[in-house]
């Protein structure tokens, strides 16, 4: 099975989740299908190509609404399973130290509950000491089989994955834009 992770935080909240599927395959035939939905939508050719390259939550949260409901339409022919864990702040700063224990916390509590034999993919953050530091301590859980950095412009499952973290985020905060939530919420566990 293949777990994508990525996380995401606002004011209040710190959260990591995980896409979970069978394999990479299915993933990409979403991708592909979604990207053939959204092809005749009329975009500035400048903006487009920003867009289609890689679909980031905050774009699409602000700006290309009608994109991000097709994705998660076709996530939701995905068979797929979210799992999600939330760190509430408790202080209006959140140091960097601080914030890497969280995300292995977070991040081994929703590998910890998501079945066996898990290669999983995160959403690579260009810093070679937390990247290890996640590798040794969630690598050496007994369902992991590997555990390796991603880039998003490549790996598609981290670009689902970061949208579904929004949406989650959103419907915590309490966002006027939770009628997302409407189109995960049935694959959707929290650890």
């Amino acid at each position: 099975m293949i777990l994508y992770i990525d996380e995401t935080e606002n004011e209040e909240i710190f959260l990591v989740a995980g896409l979970f599927v069978e394999t990479k395959g299915d993933v990409e035939i979403a991708y592909r299908n979604f990207k053939k939905r959204i092809k005749g939508f009329r975009i500035n050719p400048k903006v487009k190509s920003k867009v289609f390259t890689e679909f980031k939550s905050t774009l699409l949260d602000n700006d290309y609404q009608r994109i991000k409901v097709k994705m998660l339409e076709q996530l939701q022919s995905l068979d797929c399973q979210i799992v999600f864990s939330c760190h509430m702040k408790t202080k209006e700063t959140f140091c960097q130290n601080t914030k890497e224990s969280v995300y292995i916390s977070l991040l081994t509590s929703v590998v910890e509950n998501g079945g066996e034999e898990l290669e999983i993919i995160f959403d690579s953050f260009g810093k070679a000491d937390f990247e290890a530091a996640i590798i040794e301590k969630v690598g050496s859980l007994d369902n992991v089989v590997s555990i390796v950095p991603g880039d998003s412009e490549k790996e598609h499952g981290l670009q689902f994955v970061d949208n579904i973290c929004s949406v989650i985020r959103l419907h915590k905060s309490n966002d006027v834009k939770d009628f997302y939530y409407n189109y995960v919420k049935k694959d959707l566990r929290e650890v």
